[in-house]
């Protein structure tokens, strides 16, 4: 009925996984030791390791290219990544300017979801989990957006996920508005927010799968223009919209007695932030955008059943109600976006038959089958090969 099926370069997505994990906990840390911490600090570290890590991977991959040169292919291969060797970007469907557009809206959309959580009070402690809770949405559409953009195609395993992890976002919409229900009109207002958030971010995923298949960006490359425009929006903004504010905390963070522990803690939020961006283009380019949210929502159940018990009443039974019904569908979609991805395949009512593992099996039968037939081709007297044959025949059928 049920069975876990490893793919070809999974340590790409684990590594995302180990990365993102990582990322949060030293999150957790800085929000928990250091309360005060101005968001626009956190995020310019990040947009500035972005830029940072992409320039030292794609400089990386021109290392790579001289050092075999030598070589008679025509492409090299970094992480999994198989790119041309003359060129790093050939015969691309788009124009230059249509590329600059591309990469300028899916830095938009990277830093979108910044914007939003600063300026509608998504810091409230309340609203902390809410993003997390509904990152399931980032699945949802990235798998349509893939579908109506790049022709991704959607089987039946694909959709029956898709229905699944639609109902328990409506489970989990339903159950924070009666939680949280002092301010309704604000309640919901973040609830949208946090979902225009989510589907911002499958665009950015969208836009650079489109770049690395269709005019074979190098993704590094891409990376660290992303992480440029990002750096001059966010320090924009900075300067028009929050220049008081991030003095203000610049000032507290210089005179405050633990600014060591401080300094170290953002410094790992800096390296684990550039490695998370790697191998999140690594995994977007060799397998999906949905793979990649699937990679940001697997450690969800576990942060959240933290989160969401350090920071509310845990005598009130309301929230426990809330917090298991939560977390049992935080894990339902985590376990649907697997079998989207064709890491669990599903041995019923068909949903097995178009996944990854099925596919490969049937092309290698088929193969091994006419691999028989020239065999006996080679050998037609033999008197059994009519028989073998027929056995060939029904089992493909079957």
């Amino acid at each position: 009925m049920l069975k876990i099926e490893i793919r070809h370069n999974l340590v790409y997505p684990g590594m995302l996984i180990l990365f993102i994990g990582l990322r949060r906990i030293i999150g957790i840390l800085i929000q928990t030791l250091f309360y005060s911490v101005g968001m626009y600090l956190l995020f310019t570290s990040i947009f500035i390791s972005k830029f940072i890590a992409g320039f030292i991977a794609m400089h990386f991959s021109k290392f790579i290219i001289k050092s075999n040169n030598d070589s008679n292919d025509n492409e090299y291969s970094i992480m999994g990544i198989k790119l041309p060797k003359s060129n790093l970007e050939i015969s691309t469907v788009d124009s230059i300017p249509k590329i600059i557009v591309l990469i300028f809206f899916a830095s938009y959309f990277d830093i979108i979801g910044t914007i939003v959580r600063r300026s509608f009070n998504m810091n409230d402690r309340k609203y902390k989990s809410l993003e997390e809770r509904l990152k399931g949405f980032q699945i949802i559409s990235s798998a349509l957006l893939c579908y109506y953009t790049i022709r991704t195609k959607m089987y039946k395993h694909n959709i029956f996920s898709l229905i699944i992890i639609f109902i328990c976002l409506i489970i989990i919409i339903i159950i924070e508005m009666f939680y949280n229900h002092d301010d309704m009109i604000l309640n919901l207002k973040n609830i949208l927010l946090t979902l225009f958030s989510c589907f911002g971010r499958a665009n950015l995923d969208t836009i650079e799968k489109y770049l690395f298949e269709f005019n074979y960006m190098n993704p590094f490359k891409v990376m660290m223009f992303e992480g440029l425009i990002n750096t001059i929006l966010i320090v924009l903004g900075i300067i028009i919209f929050e220049r008081e504010d991030f003095n203000e905390d610049f000032e507290k963070y210089k005179n405050m007695n633990g600014k060591i522990y401080f300094i170290i803690l953002v410094f790992l939020h800096f390296i684990l932030s550039g490695l998370k961006n790697i191998y999140r283009v690594a995994t977007i380019k060799l397998y999906s955008p949905m793979t990649r949210a699937l990679a940001e929502i697997f450690l969800d159940p576990l942060i959240i059943m933290y989160t969401l018990y350090r920071d509310n009443e845990i005598n009130d039974f309301s929230f426990w109600v809330f917090y298991v019904m939560s977390i049992f569908c935080l894990i339902i979609m985590t376990f649907c976006s697997c079998v989207y991805n064709d890491f669990i395949i599903l041995y019923c009512c068909g949903l097995e038959y178009d996944t990854y593992g099925e596919i490969i099996k049937r092309s290698l039968s088929i193969e091994f089958c006419n691999n028989l037939d020239e065999s006996f081709d080679m050998n037609s007297d033999n008197e059994s090969v009519l028989s073998i044959k027929s056995k060939r025949n029904n089992y493909i059928i079957k």
